[in-house]
């Protein structure tokens, strides 16, 4: 099970490297009128990754 949790969290730890490489050319490839939102979801999802890897000792 442990090795199933680390695997899941390396995972969790990829999607966070990830979505911090989301530039903001990459957002003006959105419609403008979604471009807000999809940054704010991004920040969203960013903050809980992070708040789970530290909870978890994952984070560097």
């Amino acid at each position: 099970m442990k090795q199933e949790t680390d695997k899941g969290l390396k995972h969790l730890t990829q999607l966070l490297e990830d979505l911090e490489q989301i530039s903001l050319d990459d957002i003006a490839l959105i419609p403008e009128e979604k471009q807000h939102l999809m940054v704010e979801s991004i920040e969203s999802l960013q903050d809980q990754l992070k708040e789970v890897m530290s909870e978890n000792r994952l984070l560097h």
